[in-house]
């Protein structure tokens, strides 16, 4: 039991807290679940739940509830929210007196959870307890204790909530889930429990595609019982998977099953022995046997638009397809392309109306008019132009956004193939993979750095100095990179996790 004092006496809270974020976010007290309010305030407990024991700053409550969208007065209504809380949460708290479950710190708002429970905690927990029974040659223990801390989840964690940063907690989450699921099929695999494993690792591998650890398991199981043509199956299946998403050939150990599978040999047994770390210097990179082709596709529709709607709207439609363009494409600088235009073509237009209107019925311009006259003529000429050459690498652009998107996908759940193929790794003279141009901020040289931003030698010898990462907003929180500059890169920079035990790479 908690006790809680203030001036005026002292209050028993006889019922503990208890959080989840596996799932919907929930705040229980006693079983019974806590009204958390509206959404918004239901996102800020998420976000001091994610950083559960450490101050968050306001500004970083606000960037990660409201995004790109933050309201007028965020830090007001971050503490019009906070209070909501504190009143759901700390019911029994005295009126105006300092909030000690969710206080106030010098740097920000901090929700001490060391008398409630949290189920990532639980889940946590359930991992390194069953490391340590596996470690101990306890493996039935530790298949239980690893089922247990599965069975938290309720769903995808932080159901509900949007956002970069909650987008990000709840694939490094669900990482982790699919981790802990790999290794409960690996020590089944090894009691030789197939027929218990196959219908639940079939589930997983159609739940986490890209964990080729499940793949495996679910093809060691296969093979464990007498399915050798299913078991091959599965393997073929993921073998144009990994082709068809990202031009890669199964990773070493999924091979390896599928050899042990052909020459019809047992499942190998356990190894009694500690496992040592991995070499301290990493395997050369593995070229792509088929690397993907490029998709760029050029819309003949959008070509079209691009080229006449400047010359058949005198100008006006160029400023819709522009617009259009730096919407689709989340670039700012497509809007003040069409402000550009939409400048220039107003100043030819007061040029052109500038001089004695008479003159015109004359048959003769004066110099303004005829210089307002010459800009309106050209200016949509121009214009077609631009819109053609923007519209004709549209493909290209899409095509690199899509590998973009697929490599940060491959990187979230194949790490270790990702440091082997070199997503990231532009420096790699025999690197086959096409990652639409990412920059790796955890491997990548301090030089080649520089070179494949744009950032002054000096500032990425620093980054590289201060490595690792887990995402490239660190850069601005450890202050070696100011955020217009992390946002102007977020498209390239990704953070691919480090090897355990191998020596950091050259700086």
């Amino acid at each position: 039991m908690a006790q809680k004092c203030w001036s005026g006496g002292c209050l028993v809270a006889t019922e503990p807290l208890r959080f989840e974020i596996l799932g919907e976010v929930r705040a229980l007290r006693a079983g019974a679940p806590i009204d958390l309010g509206p959404a918004k305030q239901r996102a800020v407990l998420a976000v001091l739940l994610l950083q559960a024991g450490r101050p968050v700053p306001t500004h970083q409550i606000v960037d990660a509830v409201w995004g790109d969208e933050p309201p007028e007065n965020g830090a007001n209504v971050v503490q019009k929210y906070v209070a909501g809380l504190r009143r759901a949460l700390d019911p029994d708290r005295a009126p105006r007196t300092p909030g000690e479950l969710l206080a106030l710190t010098g740097s920000g708002y901090v929700l001490r959870t060391a008398e409630a429970a949290l189920d990532t905690d639980e889940f946590q927990a359930a991992i390194n307890r069953a490391a340590a029974e596996r470690a101990a040659h306890r493996p039935v223990e530790a298949a239980a204790t690893l089922r247990a801390g599965l069975s938290l989840w309720r769903g995808d964690a932080l159901s509900g909530l949007t956002g970069s940063v909650f987008e990000a907690a709840r694939t490094r989450l669900a990482d982790a889930r699919a981790s802990a699921w790999e290794t409960w099929a690996e020590i089944g695999v090894e009691q030789g429990r197939a027929g218990a494993l196959i219908p639940e690792l079939t589930r997983l591998t159609e739940e986490f595609p890209l964990r080729e650890g499940l793949r495996t398991q679910l093809m060691l199981a296969l093979h464990q019982a007498g399915r050798q043509a299913e078991a091959l199956a599965v393997f073929r299946d993921a073998r144009e998977h990994f082709l068809d998403e990202f031009g890669a050939e199964p990773g070493e150990r999924m091979q390896e099953a599928h050899r042990r599978i052909l020459r019809n040999e047992p499942a190998p047994l356990p190894d009694p022995t500690p496992v040592s770390p991995p070499p301290a210097v990493p395997a050369p990179a593995a070229p792509l046997l088929h690397p993907p082709k490029p998709r760029r596709q050029i819309s003949a529709a959008e070509v079209i638009f691009a080229l006449l709607a400047p010359i058949a709207t005198c100008l006006v439609g160029s400023w819709f397809y522009f617009a259009y363009t730096g919407f689709r494409r989340r670039q700012a600088r497509y809007f003040f392309i069409t402000a550009g235009y939409v400048s220039v073509w107003l100043v030819g237009v007061l040029l052109f109306t500038l001089g004695d209107p008479g003159t015109l019925d004359d048959g003769d311009t004066t110099t303004v008019q005829g210089t307002g006259i010459i800009v309106l003529f050209l200016l949509p000429l121009f214009a077609a132009a631009h819109g053609l050459v923007v519209a004709l690498y549209a493909g290209e652009f899409y095509y690199k956004r899509t590998m973009r998107e697929q490599a940060r996908q491959f990187i979230l759940f194949a790490p270790d193939r990702a440091r082997e193929v070199g997503i990231g790794r532009p420096d790699l003279p025999l690197r086959t993979v096409d990652d639409g141009g990412l920059v790796d901020l955890n491997h990548l040289g301090g030089y080649d750095l520089a070179s494949a931003t744009g950032l002054p030698v000096a500032q990425a010898l620093e980054i590289a100095a201060n490595r690792p990462y887990t995402r490239p907003e660190e850069l601005v929180t450890r202050g070696l990179a100011d955020e217009r500059t992390v946002k102007k890169l977020a498209s390239q920079l990704v953070c691919v996790p480090p090897a355990p035990g191998v020596a950091w790479p050259p700086r």
